[in-house]
């Protein structure tokens, strides 16, 4: 696991289990260790997400989360990713089905 947040076993194991059912990017966020999904708005969902701002949790210690489904090769984050992250303003985590990793990136 390639990260600077620790993600506790029980959230871990929600994170992969949901981001390993879906051939959609799935996003939400992380808040006091529990997983907020939100809908994914991005047209082409397979390979991208999108987060309606008023569907944004304005928190402190909010961990903006999305996964790579298994089709997507790319290791870390896309420019995307790193533009929504932008955005946000939140640290990001993200985690790869098919590298089966986890990334964690600060603000």
């Amino acid at each position: 696991m390639t990260t600077n947040y620790q993600v506790p076993k029980k959230l871990k194991e929600q994170l992969k289990r949901d981001s390993i059912s879906s051939q959609e990017e799935i996003c939400g966020f992380i808040l006091r260790d529990k997983f907020i999904k939100v809908e994914n708005k991005h047209p082409e969902s397979k390979n991208f997400f999108l987060i309606d701002p008023l569907d944004c949790i304005w928190e402190e210690g909010v961990i903006l989360f999305h996964s790579h489904p298994d089709h997507v090769k790319e290791k870390g984050f896309s420019e995307w990713d790193l533009e929504n992250q932008y955005y946000f303003q939140l640290d990001m985590l993200l985690y790869s089905v098919n590298n089966d990793e986890f990334y964690f990136k600060k603000i």
